[in-house]
Formats: structure tokens, C-alpha cells, sequence
């Protein structure tokens, strides 16, 4: 009976342990790792998805546009060049179809046109997510990033096997003797099965990720981290906004045409199960891109909003 005692202190040690252990891990900044990471590649859409979601993604996509002369910016609102516009009409297989631009682009391209007047927020809710979807399932398979499955039953990584190997030790009190002398023994284990299941997994679920509006992981924060660190002085406006949104551009006119009163592109990943519509631009993008349980479908909603 003192071997299954001794056991069982082992298992609920090691599962408490496994996850407290995970989660100050976390908590220690590791840019040498995250060197190693970006070194694998990470062009500037996938910098905007990690440090600032969809809407920062869209927000890189139109900047490289207005560099590129296809957008026209002009105090808030956003208009395709004449080139664009007739291009946008011209069937695909015309010959003179030959666009400067990649099909990718030609979806941010479609809703400037469509709702650019409206604003950038309005563009963002508009553009087709699919794309942006698997760059980020592959930010996730990266690990820099957790999902909403992921954020749901992670913890039980820890706490599922914790719980087994409780139950296997209350069952093996239950047969180690006359039931008069492990009655107590056993009633204890069999008491602690829940509390120390929910707390494995409540300590777990701290980890960077796994709570609160931002998805990004320990790692994923700290290439965030590092990117805002080594950003050259001289670098284009759609690599600072990829990198820390439009706070950290240095052209303040341009800014200005192209945010207008839009709000700054951050993470904010909603608990709620509200219609996107009913959210600010930044939960809504974070719903239509499938970064909730219960996210929706490409497309829009109403522009505006907060967060």
C-alpha cells in the first residue's frame, strides 16, 4: 500500500510538475532559438499575421501596393489606379490580360475597388481570408502560433495522462486488500482526481497562447520580439507596419492616407460567440480567419469598430 501511496504522490507530482514546468519555460525569452526560427524564412505577410493577425496582413498587402503605385491613398480612402481598374474587368484569358500583379494581390486589389472608398477597415473585412488561413496553419505547424483546437484541449496533454495514471492507482488500492483497510487510502485518491486534473491543466493553459486575445506562443513572441529589435533603420514602410504596425512608421503623411481612422492592427482573438459583425475589425478578421472555435466564413461584415 505504501508503494501505490508513493506512486501516486509520483503522478500527481509529475503532472503538476510537467505543466508548471512547461509554463516557466514560457516565461524565459529565448532569441537565440527564435534566431534559429527566422532563419528558416519568414517573408512579410507571415511577419504581419505573427505580431499583429489578419488585419496587419491586409494592412502590409496595401502598402506594398500604394508603393507600387496599383493604390492610390489619399487621406483615408483607397482607390485602384485607372491601370488596375480596367485590368480588373479584362477576362483572364484575354491577351491583353497581362497584369502586374500576382493573383493574391489581385483580391486585395478586387476589394480596394469594391470598398477602399469606405476606408482601410472596411477593405480588411472585405478581402477573402482563404489564403491567409493556410499561412496561418502553417505559422501553427511552426509552432509560433496556437490554434483553437489547440487552445481547447492542449491542457489535457498534461492533465489527460495525469488523470490516468491517478485512476489506475485508486484502482489499484481498491484491489490491494480487505476493503475496511484501504476504504480511506483509496477515498483520497479517488478525491483528488478532479482537483488536481483541473489544476494541471489550468497552470498548462497559462502558457503564452493559450489565454487572452494573442494566440502567438512563447516562440512566436519572441521572433515578434526580435523582428521589432532588428529592424533596419532603413527599412520600407510595409516591413515597419509588417513588424509593428503603423506606429512604427516613419512617414507620417503616408500613414495617415492609408490607416485614415482605421485602428491599429493587433491580435485579438474574441472568447465571445457573437456574428463577426458584431466585433471590432481585429476580432471580426481574427473570426473570419478561423482563429476562434466557432469562426466564420471569407468576407465581411460592417466596417468599424473597436475591439
Amino acid at each position: 500500500m505504501t508503494a501505490l501511496l508513493v506512486l501516486f504522490a509520483l503522478v500527481v507530482a509529475g503532472g503538476i510538475g510537467s505543466a508548471a514546468g512547461a509554463y516557466l519555460v514560457d516565461r524565459r525569452p529565448r532569441p537565440d532559438l527564435a534566431r534559429e526560427e527566422l532563419a528558416r524564412g519568414l517573408d512579410a505577410t507571415d511577419a504581419a499575421l505573427l505580431t499583429g493577425g489578419v488585419a496587419r496582413a491586409v494592412d502590409v498587402a496595401v502598402l506594398a501596393l500604394v508603393d507600387r503605385e496599383l493604390v492610390r491613398a489619399d487621406g483615408g480612402t483607397l482607390t485602384v489606379s485607372d491601370e488596375v481598374d480596367r485590368l480588373l474587368d479584362t477576362p483572364m484569358d484575354s491577351p491583353d490580360y497581362r497584369p502586374p500583379y500576382s493573383f493574391e494581390e489581385a483580391s486585395i486589389l478586387v476589394s480596394v475597388r469594391a470598398r477602399g472608398g469606405e476606408g482601410l477597415d472596411a477593405v480588411r473585412r472585405d478581402v477573402l481570408k482563404w489564403k491567409l488561413r493556410s499561412r496561418l496553419r502553417a505559422l501553427a505547424g511552426r509552432g509560433l502560433l496556437v490554434t483553437p483546437l489547440r487552445r481547447q484541449w492542449g491542457p489535457m496533454t498534461v492533465a489527460g495522462p495525469t488523470l490516468v495514471g491517478m485512476f489506475f492507482c485508486s484502482m489499484g488500492f481498491l484491489s490491494a486488500g480487505p476493503i475496511e483497510e484501504i476504504e480511506v487510502p483509496a477515498s483520497l485518491t479517488i478525491l483528488g482526481w478532479l482537483p488536481v486534473t483541473i489544476l494541471t491543466a489550468v497552470i498548462w493553459s497559462r502558457r503564452p497562447g493559450y489565454h487572452g486575445p494573442d494566440p502567438r506562443t512563447a516562440r512566436g513572441r519572441d521572433i515578434s520580439d526580435v523582428l521589432v529589435a532588428e529592424l533596419p533603420g532603413d527599412a520600407a514602410q510595409a516591413q515597419r507596419v509588417a513588424v509593428g504596425g503603423f506606429a512604427a512608421m516613419t512617414d507620417d503623411a503616408l500613414r495617415r492616407d492609408v490607416q485614415g481612422n482605421a485602428v491599429e492592427s493587433r491580435w485579438s482573438v474574441p472568447s465571445g460567440r457573437r456574428r463577426a459583425a458584431a466585433y471590432g475589425v481585429n476580432a471580426a478578421l481574427a473570426i473570419d480567419s478561423g482563429m476562434t472555435s466557432d469562426g466564420g466564413g471569407d468576407g465581411g461584415g460592417d466596417s468599424g469598430g473597436g475591439d
